[in-house]
């Protein structure tokens, strides 16, 4: 009896590690391990994140399904031929070129470890150079049809694409908690599922002369202030 209760636990312990080892936190806790600026390398001055924009893999999937769908179907077409499948394939095959040219430049995104700018690139040509405020790393919250919310972490800011930085998963608070590591470590802003919350780790703020002052002539209470301000936060990064 004993043996078979060892036995039950030493199963249920490799199941359960095994679902684990397949979470997106572990999966980017163990990046971490090895490299503690992930989804960032790290230079004298920046640091810095290349990749490919997903939209590529889909633009080659599809180019590859319209060119041998379309040959085997011009192939057979004495025996079968319509016009709204000559559209199909010829579109199919168009859009994916259009994706494939779009998305074929590696995408590089540079931020400064002085605190003061980031950079994004297409290929070599510089698109966009603005205040570190403008980027940040944010959990990002998505309700599904049963009734649970799934998250994942994603690197966003002005101009730059949103990369997702991990795949979906209802450990909030993991996510939460590698989202606040990766943000510290990067030097940048991380703000929380929420649009207004406590989980916000703001380290960079537009300059005071974006905010709206109130009338001189107008007296405002403290709390009504209190309440300006932080609408005038959240919009100088939203």
């Amino acid at each position: 009896m004993t043996h078979c209760r060892c036995t039950e636990f030493g199963n249920m312990k490799k199941s359960w590690f095994r679902w684990l080892s397949n979470s997106p936190e572990f999966t980017l806790r163990q990046e971490l391990k090895v490299n503690a600026l992930y989804p960032f390398t790290e230079s004298d001055d920046a640091y810095h994140m290349e990749y490919f924009d997903s939209r590529l893999y889909v633009g080659l999937t599809g180019l590859l399904i319209s060119a041998f769908g379309g040959f085997g179907y011009w192939y057979q077409r004495q025996m079968f031929s319509n016009e709204l499948f000559d559209t199909f394939f010829i579109l199919t095959f168009l859009s994916s070129l259009r994706n494939i040219s779009h998305c074929s430049q590696k995408r590089k995104v540079e931020i400064e470890k002085d605190g003061e700018h980031y950079r994004f690139y297409l290929g070599s040509i510089l698109v966009y150079s603005g205040k570190i405020h403008n980027i940040y790393i944010r959990l990002r919250g998505q309700r599904s049809s049963n009734g649970s919310t799934y998250y994942r972490l994603i690197l966003n800011g002005y101009t730059v694409e949103e990369r997702q930085i991990t795949s979906m998963t209802t450990n909030e608070s993991e996510l939460r908690k590698l989202g606040r590591i990766i943000a510290q470590r990067l030097n940048i802003n991380y703000f929380d599922s929420e649009d207004i919350s406590t989980g916000h780790i703001v380290r960079h703020i537009n300059p005071l002369k974006h905010y709206r002052t109130s009338t001189p002539h107008k007296k405002t209470s403290k709390t009504a202030r209190r309440i300006s301000v932080t609408k005038a936060t959240l919009n100088a990064f939203y």
